[in-house]
C-alpha cells in the first residue's frame, strides 16, 4: 500500500479514490480528474509529502476555470489570517444564507464574569452561542478541551437554547461524542456528514474572498476591514464602488469579477 507524509508528520495510506472524488465534487470534469489522478500517481514517490501531492494537484487543474480555488478551500479558510476575527465573520455569513440571524463580538454576563461570545446566532425561535476555534496551519485537529469550554461557558451565561461549536479542521471523536452527549452542535470541516463546513461553503458557493487569486493580500485586508467575507458579496457592489474600496484599476477589478464567477459557477 502506498503511503504519503501528512503536515502533522503522520503517514496515510494514498488514497486515488478520494482524491479524485475531492476532484470532481470541486467541479472538474471526468477527463480532468483522471487526468490529474494518472499525473499524481506517475509522480508518486517513497515518502512524498501532502504539500506536495496538492501542489501537483492544483497545477493540473488550472486547466479549467475556478476548479484549483474550489479544490483549495481548506487551505483558503486558513488564509484567512492568524487572528481567527475574520473567520468569525466568515461562519457569520454562512449562517446567514442559511437562514440564521447572527451577531458577531458578543459581551455576554454569566454568574460572575463577562464572556466573549464569537457568534449569536437565530433561526426558527432557536438562540445559539457559537464558539469558533480557528487554526491557520495544517495537520492541527481539534481537540476535546475546546468543546468541554464551550459547553461550560454556555452553562455560566444560562442565555442560549442550545451551544455550539464552529471548527475550520477536522474534530477529534472524544469532542464529537462529548458533545452528543450534551446536546451541542458541532461543525467541522468534515462534520456532520451532511452539514460540514465544507458542504456547506460548498453548495451554495460561499467561498471567501481568499479563494480568489487576483485578489491581493492588501486588498483582501481592505475588503476585511468593509466586512466583505465571502466572494460573491463583492459582486453586490458596482465596479466604480469596488475601485474606490480598493484602489484598484478597472482593468484589476474586471479580473477579480471574472474569478468570483468562475469559481462561484456564475458564468
Amino acid at each position: 500500500m502506498k503511503q504519503v507524509i501528512k503536515a502533522s508528520g503522520n503517514l496515510e495510506n494514498f488514497n486515488s479514490e478520494k482524491i479524485y472524488n475531492t476532484i470532481f465534487e470541486s467541479g472538474a470534469s471526468k477527463e480532468l480528474a483522471t487526468e490529474t489522478i494518472k499525473l499524481v500517481q506517475n509522480k508518486y514517490y517513497k515518502e512524498i509529502t501532502t504539500k506536495e501531492i496538492l501542489n501537483l494537484i492544483l497545477e493540473n487543474l488550472k486547466k479549467e476555470p475556478g476548479v484549483s480555488q474550489r479544490y483549495n478551500l481548506k487551505q483558503a479558510i486558513m488564509d484567512l489570517g492568524p487572528s481567527g476575527f475574520p473567520f468569525e465573520q466568515y461562519f457569520a455569513r454562512i449562517l446567514d444564507n442559511y437562514g440564521y440571524e447572527t451577531k458577531v463580538d458578543n459581551f455576554i454576563k454569566g454568574k460572575r464574569i463577562i464572556h466573549e461570545v464569537d457568534i449569536i446566532a437565530k433561526k426558527q425561535g432557536k438562540s445559539y452561542m457559537v464558539e469558533c476555534k480557528y487554526h491557520n496551519e495544517t495537520g492541527i485537529q481539534t481537540r476535546l478541551h475546546p468543546a468541554m469550554y464551550t459547553y461550560a461557558r454556555f452553562l455560566d451565561v444560562k442565555k442560549f437554547d442550545i451551544p455550539w461549536l464552529a471548527t475550520n479542521t477536522k474534530c477529534v471523536d472524544d469532542a464529537v461524542e462529548y458533545a452528543k452527549g450534551v446536546n451541542m452542535k458541532i461543525t467541522s470541516w468534515n462534520y456532520p456528514k451532511t452539514e460540514s463546513l465544507r458542504l456547506l461553503i460548498e453548495n451554495k458557493s460561499l467561498y471567501p474572498i481568499t479563494s480568489i487569486n487576483s485578489i491581493s493580500s492588501k486588498t483582501k485586508e481592505k475588503l476585511f476591514s468593509n466586512n466583505i467575507i465571502l466572494s460573491i458579496d463583492l459582486l453586490k457592489y458596482t465596479k466604480k464602488q469596488i475601485i474606490k474600496q480598493t484602489g484598484l484599476s478597472e482593468f484589476e477589478v474586471n479580473n477579480i469579477i471574472k474569478e468570483i464567477k468562475e469559481v462561484c459557477k456564475l458564468n
